[in-house]
């Protein structure tokens, strides 16, 4: 299975080389598959992280 993934910083493209994008799906698919009541199989994912301007 090819794990597509789209990074946006400030609303920038910007693009992920295969190593990079690997750790990152195997990273959230991992801390996801750890959580209770997941819908399966799992086929989408969407992660938003804004950070805190402090």
């Amino acid at each position: 299975m090819k794990n597509t993934i789209e990074l946006k910083v400030n609303g920038q493209m910007i693009a992920l080389n295969p190593f990079v994008s690997n750790i990152i799906a195997n990273v959230v698919l991992g801390a996801v598959q750890s959580l209770d009541k997941i819908p399966q199989p799992v086929q989408k994912i969407e992660l938003l992280l804004t950070m805190d301007k402090k």
